[in-house]
Protein backbone atom coordinates (compact mmCIF):
# COMPACT_ATOMS: atom_id res chain seq x y z
CA UNK A 1 0.00 0.00 0.00
CA UNK A 2 1.06 3.90 -0.76
CA UNK A 3 2.45 6.09 1.89
CA UNK A 4 0.14 9.11 1.56
CA UNK A 5 0.86 12.29 2.98
CA UNK A 6 -1.85 14.12 2.99
CA UNK A 7 -5.53 12.38 1.35
CA UNK A 8 -7.98 14.47 0.10
CA UNK A 9 -10.05 11.39 -1.15
CA UNK A 10 -13.42 11.27 -3.30
CA UNK A 11 -14.16 7.70 -2.34
CA UNK A 12 -16.91 6.37 -5.12
CA UNK A 13 -20.29 5.51 -4.63
CA UNK A 14 -19.52 1.60 -4.36
CA UNK A 15 -17.55 2.62 -1.34
CA UNK A 16 -20.81 3.60 0.42
CA UNK A 17 -23.36 1.16 -1.40
CA UNK A 18 -21.95 -1.93 -0.28
CA UNK A 19 -21.04 -0.13 3.43
CA UNK A 20 -24.68 -0.73 4.61
CA UNK A 21 -24.50 -4.22 4.15
CA UNK A 22 -20.98 -4.71 5.85
CA UNK A 23 -22.27 -2.84 8.95
CA UNK A 24 -25.38 -4.74 9.22
CA UNK A 25 -22.73 -8.09 9.31
CA UNK A 26 -21.11 -6.79 12.45
CA UNK A 27 -22.93 -8.72 15.22
CA UNK A 28 -21.91 -10.87 18.10
CA UNK A 29 -21.26 -13.99 15.55
CA UNK A 30 -19.09 -11.98 13.42
CA UNK A 31 -16.78 -10.46 15.83
CA UNK A 32 -13.82 -9.70 13.34
CA UNK A 33 -12.72 -6.04 12.06
CA UNK A 34 -15.04 -4.62 9.15
CA UNK A 35 -12.16 -4.42 6.25
CA UNK A 36 -10.94 -8.30 7.45
CA UNK A 37 -9.84 -10.51 5.03
CA UNK A 38 -11.42 -13.71 4.41
CA UNK A 39 -7.64 -15.55 5.83
CA UNK A 40 -7.46 -13.04 8.90
CA UNK A 41 -7.10 -14.41 12.05
CA UNK A 42 -8.14 -12.04 14.92
CA UNK A 43 -8.79 -12.32 18.77
CA UNK A 44 -11.42 -9.70 20.23
CA UNK A 45 -10.05 -7.72 23.08
CA UNK A 46 -13.38 -7.28 25.37
CA UNK A 47 -11.31 -5.40 28.32
CA UNK A 48 -11.47 -2.55 25.57
CA UNK A 49 -14.22 -3.35 23.34
CA UNK A 50 -17.88 -2.45 23.98
CA UNK A 51 -21.17 -2.53 22.29
CA UNK A 52 -23.14 -0.52 25.19
CA UNK A 53 -26.11 -3.00 25.24
CA UNK A 54 -25.89 -2.64 28.85
CA UNK A 55 -28.63 -0.10 30.91
CA UNK A 56 -25.78 2.27 31.35
CA UNK A 57 -21.95 2.93 30.93
CA UNK A 58 -19.86 -0.46 31.91
CA UNK A 59 -17.23 1.98 34.29
CA UNK A 60 -15.31 -1.09 34.93
CA UNK A 61 -14.15 -0.50 31.24
CA UNK A 62 -14.11 3.28 31.44
CA UNK A 63 -12.48 5.56 33.38
CA UNK A 64 -14.99 7.67 34.82
CA UNK A 65 -13.35 10.78 35.91
CA UNK A 66 -10.77 10.83 33.04
CA UNK A 67 -7.57 14.25 32.80
CA UNK A 68 -9.14 17.02 32.53
CA UNK A 69 -7.67 19.58 29.16
CA UNK A 70 -8.49 21.68 26.66
CA UNK A 71 -12.01 24.42 26.85
CA UNK A 72 -13.97 21.98 28.44
CA UNK A 73 -14.45 20.05 31.55
CA UNK A 74 -15.03 16.13 31.43
CA UNK A 75 -18.36 15.08 33.33
CA UNK A 76 -19.41 11.90 32.13
CA UNK A 77 -22.15 11.86 35.19
CA UNK A 78 -24.11 14.34 33.33
CA UNK A 79 -23.09 13.34 29.53
CA UNK A 80 -22.51 10.25 28.77
CA UNK A 81 -25.52 7.69 28.51
CA UNK A 82 -26.27 4.59 27.20
CA UNK A 83 -29.92 4.22 25.34
CA UNK A 84 -30.92 1.55 23.16
CA UNK A 85 -27.61 -0.22 22.60
CA UNK A 86 -26.14 3.13 21.77
CA UNK A 87 -23.77 5.50 23.63
CA UNK A 88 -24.39 9.41 24.10
CA UNK A 89 -22.14 12.01 24.32
CA UNK A 90 -23.02 15.06 24.85
CA UNK A 91 -21.38 18.82 25.00
CA UNK A 92 -23.18 21.19 26.83
CA UNK A 93 -23.06 25.28 27.98
CA UNK A 94 -23.57 26.27 31.25
CA UNK A 95 -25.29 29.06 32.42
CA UNK A 96 -21.83 29.83 34.71
CA UNK A 97 -17.85 28.86 33.84
CA UNK A 98 -17.17 26.24 35.94
CA UNK A 99 -13.57 25.46 37.55
CA UNK A 100 -12.17 22.09 37.63
CA UNK A 101 -8.37 21.03 38.25
CA UNK A 102 -7.33 23.88 38.74
CA UNK A 103 -8.03 25.19 35.25
CA UNK A 104 -8.97 28.27 33.81
CA UNK A 105 -13.25 29.03 33.99
CA UNK A 106 -15.38 27.50 31.13
CA UNK A 107 -19.04 27.30 30.37
CA UNK A 108 -18.54 23.94 28.61
CA UNK A 109 -18.69 20.60 29.68
CA UNK A 110 -18.41 17.20 28.00
CA UNK A 111 -17.73 13.36 28.29
CA UNK A 112 -15.19 11.12 27.52
CA UNK A 113 -14.88 7.37 27.48
CA UNK A 114 -11.26 6.22 27.81
CA UNK A 115 -10.40 2.40 28.82
CA UNK A 116 -8.49 1.50 31.87
CA UNK A 117 -6.72 -0.99 29.86
CA UNK A 118 -3.97 0.08 27.26
CA UNK A 119 -2.48 -2.02 24.96
CA UNK A 120 -0.57 -0.78 21.22
CA UNK A 121 -0.64 -3.36 18.47
CA UNK A 122 -3.64 -4.12 16.32
CA UNK A 123 -7.35 -3.35 15.24
CA UNK A 124 -9.41 -0.79 16.58
CA UNK A 125 -12.82 0.01 14.74
CA UNK A 126 -15.89 2.55 16.23
CA UNK A 127 -19.12 2.28 14.40
CA UNK A 128 -20.62 6.24 15.25
CA UNK A 129 -22.30 9.39 14.05
CA UNK A 130 -21.14 13.01 14.08
CA UNK A 131 -22.75 15.57 16.40
CA UNK A 132 -25.49 17.86 14.70
CA UNK A 133 -23.31 20.98 15.70
CA UNK A 134 -20.97 22.46 12.86
CA UNK A 135 -18.48 24.00 12.96
CA UNK A 136 -18.25 23.88 16.73
CA UNK A 137 -17.38 20.50 18.18
CA UNK A 138 -14.81 17.45 17.44
CA UNK A 139 -16.34 13.67 17.40
CA UNK A 140 -13.49 11.81 17.79
CA UNK A 141 -12.24 8.23 18.71
CA UNK A 142 -8.38 8.11 19.04
CA UNK A 143 -5.62 6.66 21.28
CA UNK A 144 -2.90 7.94 23.64
CA UNK A 145 -0.14 7.22 26.21
CA UNK A 146 0.88 8.57 28.98
CA UNK A 147 3.63 11.32 29.02
CA UNK A 148 6.49 9.97 30.63
CA UNK A 149 8.78 12.84 30.97
CA UNK A 150 11.77 10.39 32.83
CA UNK A 151 12.70 9.24 29.08
CA UNK A 152 15.59 11.48 28.80
CA UNK A 153 17.41 10.65 25.94
CA UNK A 154 17.34 12.26 22.82
CA UNK A 155 14.64 11.33 20.26
CA UNK A 156 12.96 8.50 22.36
CA UNK A 157 9.15 8.63 22.41
CA UNK A 158 7.54 10.19 25.43
CA UNK A 159 4.33 10.11 24.37
CA UNK A 160 2.02 8.38 21.54
CA UNK A 161 -1.30 9.56 20.18
CA UNK A 162 -3.30 8.02 17.05
CA UNK A 163 -6.05 9.46 15.28
CA UNK A 164 -8.23 7.09 14.28
CA UNK A 165 -10.79 10.15 12.95
CA UNK A 166 -11.62 13.34 13.73
CA UNK A 167 -14.81 14.71 12.58
CA UNK A 168 -15.57 18.44 11.73
CA UNK A 169 -13.20 20.24 13.20
CA UNK A 170 -12.83 23.01 10.53
CA UNK A 171 -13.64 26.58 12.14
CA UNK A 172 -15.48 27.92 9.31
CA UNK A 173 -18.50 27.24 7.15
CA UNK A 174 -17.02 26.72 3.95
CA UNK A 175 -19.11 24.47 2.17
CA UNK A 176 -17.78 21.07 2.15
CA UNK A 177 -15.46 21.31 5.34
CA UNK A 178 -18.22 19.55 7.15
CA UNK A 179 -16.68 16.55 5.81
CA UNK A 180 -13.04 16.40 6.06
CA UNK A 181 -11.93 14.37 8.50
CA UNK A 182 -8.93 14.44 10.09
CA UNK A 183 -6.68 10.76 10.93
CA UNK A 184 -3.51 11.88 12.05
CA UNK A 185 -0.71 11.23 14.31
CA UNK A 186 0.76 13.05 17.25
CA UNK A 187 4.07 12.27 19.15
CA UNK A 188 6.40 13.94 22.16
CA UNK A 189 9.79 12.74 21.54
CA UNK A 190 12.87 13.84 24.46
CA UNK A 191 14.92 16.95 23.19
CA UNK A 192 17.35 15.32 25.85
CA UNK A 193 16.66 17.71 28.94
CA UNK A 194 14.82 16.15 31.58
CA UNK A 195 10.93 17.29 32.65
CA UNK A 196 8.56 19.26 30.84
CA UNK A 197 11.27 21.44 28.97
CA UNK A 198 12.62 18.25 27.86
CA UNK A 199 9.36 17.80 25.23
CA UNK A 200 9.36 18.19 21.58
CA UNK A 201 6.02 17.82 20.36
CA UNK A 202 5.53 16.77 16.63
CA UNK A 203 2.80 17.85 15.32
CA UNK A 204 0.48 16.74 11.78
CA UNK A 205 -0.22 20.47 10.85
CA UNK A 206 3.13 20.83 11.50
CA UNK A 207 5.08 21.64 7.98
CA UNK A 208 7.71 19.39 8.80
CA UNK A 209 5.89 16.70 10.24
CA UNK A 210 2.49 16.49 7.74
CA UNK A 211 4.12 14.08 5.29
CA UNK A 212 4.78 11.54 7.92
CA UNK A 213 1.61 12.38 10.47
CA UNK A 214 -1.27 14.14 8.28
CA UNK A 215 -4.08 12.27 6.83
CA UNK A 216 -6.83 14.49 5.95
CA UNK A 217 -9.66 13.06 3.90
CA UNK A 218 -12.65 14.79 1.94
CA UNK A 219 -15.58 12.13 2.53
CA UNK A 220 -18.49 11.22 0.24
CA UNK A 221 -20.81 11.66 2.70
CA UNK A 222 -21.84 14.07 5.99
CA UNK A 223 -20.70 12.33 9.16
CA UNK A 224 -23.40 14.40 10.88
CA UNK A 225 -26.00 12.47 8.68
CA UNK A 226 -25.77 8.26 9.62
CA UNK A 227 -23.46 5.79 11.32
CA UNK A 228 -20.40 5.14 9.32
CA UNK A 229 -17.63 3.05 11.15
CA UNK A 230 -13.84 3.94 11.48
CA UNK A 231 -11.07 1.87 11.92
CA UNK A 232 -7.08 1.38 12.39
CA UNK A 233 -4.50 -0.78 12.17
CA UNK A 234 -1.65 -0.35 14.00
CA UNK A 235 1.26 -2.81 13.49
CA UNK A 236 5.22 -2.85 14.65
CA UNK A 237 5.90 -1.52 11.31
CA UNK A 238 2.93 0.69 9.60
CA UNK A 239 -0.75 2.36 10.69
CA UNK A 240 -3.54 1.90 8.47
CA UNK A 241 -6.67 4.20 8.42
CA UNK A 242 -9.76 2.40 7.03
CA UNK A 243 -13.43 3.97 6.70
CA UNK A 244 -16.54 1.96 5.82
CA UNK A 245 -13.93 -0.87 5.93
CA UNK A 246 -12.19 0.77 3.02
CA UNK A 247 -8.09 1.94 3.71
CA UNK A 248 -8.12 5.69 3.01
CA UNK A 249 -4.00 6.14 4.34
CA UNK A 250 -0.96 4.56 5.80
CA UNK A 251 2.34 5.57 7.58
CA UNK A 252 5.12 4.31 9.07
CA UNK A 253 5.19 3.81 12.44
CA UNK A 254 8.00 5.19 13.79
CA UNK A 255 6.92 6.61 17.11
CA UNK A 256 3.67 4.77 18.05
CA UNK A 257 4.96 2.13 20.08
CA UNK A 258 3.99 2.85 23.07
CA UNK A 259 1.13 1.54 25.66
CA UNK A 260 -2.19 3.45 24.62
CA UNK A 261 -5.52 3.97 26.13
CA UNK A 262 -8.98 4.04 23.42
CA UNK A 263 -10.80 7.49 23.82
CA UNK A 264 -14.13 8.27 22.52
CA UNK A 265 -14.56 11.99 23.09
CA UNK A 266 -16.23 15.63 21.90
CA UNK A 267 -14.25 17.96 21.84
CA UNK A 268 -14.63 21.64 21.66
CA UNK A 269 -13.76 23.49 18.72
CA UNK A 270 -14.17 26.90 16.75
CA UNK A 271 -15.49 29.46 16.82
CA UNK A 272 -16.42 28.43 20.53
CA UNK A 273 -12.66 27.67 21.12
CA UNK A 274 -9.54 28.97 19.93
CA UNK A 275 -6.16 27.50 19.52
CA UNK A 276 -3.47 28.84 21.58
CA UNK A 277 0.36 27.25 21.99
CA UNK A 278 -1.27 26.25 26.01
CA UNK A 279 -4.26 23.93 23.88
CA UNK A 280 -7.64 25.33 23.10
CA UNK A 281 -8.88 27.98 24.76
CA UNK A 282 -13.06 29.10 25.19
CA UNK A 283 -13.51 32.08 22.62
CA UNK A 284 -16.04 35.04 23.43
CA UNK A 285 -18.63 34.58 21.21
CA UNK A 286 -22.78 34.82 21.57
CA UNK A 287 -24.05 31.73 22.02
CA UNK A 288 -27.72 30.41 20.97
CA UNK A 289 -29.33 27.63 20.93
CA UNK A 290 -26.15 25.26 19.36
CA UNK A 291 -25.91 23.73 22.52
CA UNK A 292 -26.70 20.73 23.96
CA UNK A 293 -24.98 18.33 20.79
CA UNK A 294 -24.58 14.95 21.08
CA UNK A 295 -22.49 12.29 18.89
CA UNK A 296 -23.45 8.95 19.55
CA UNK A 297 -21.53 5.50 18.87
CA UNK A 298 -22.62 1.92 18.14
CA UNK A 299 -20.03 -0.08 19.22
CA UNK A 300 -15.99 -0.03 19.58
CA UNK A 301 -13.99 -3.04 19.17
CA UNK A 302 -10.63 -3.85 19.73
CA UNK A 303 -8.53 -6.98 17.94
CA UNK A 304 -5.37 -8.09 18.21
CA UNK A 305 -3.97 -10.84 15.26
CA UNK A 306 -3.78 -14.40 16.01
CA UNK A 307 -0.56 -15.62 15.32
Amino acid sequence: MKHLSIVFVALATSFVACNQAELLAQSSKNNVPLSSASADRWQIRWDRSDDFNGDGVDWRKWNRSPENFGAWVWDNESNVAVSSGILQITMRRLPAPVVKGGRAPTPYTSGMLKSHVTGTYGYYEARLKGAPLFPGVCPSFWLYSKIDDSIVAEGETRYSEVDIVELTQRGDRVEGNERIADCNLHAILSNGKPGMPGRHWQRPNDERFKAEQANEVRLPFDPRDDFHTYGCEITPETITWFIDGKAIGQKQNRHWHREMNVALSLGLRPPYSTYTIKGFVPSEVEVTDEFPTTMEVDYVRVWERVK
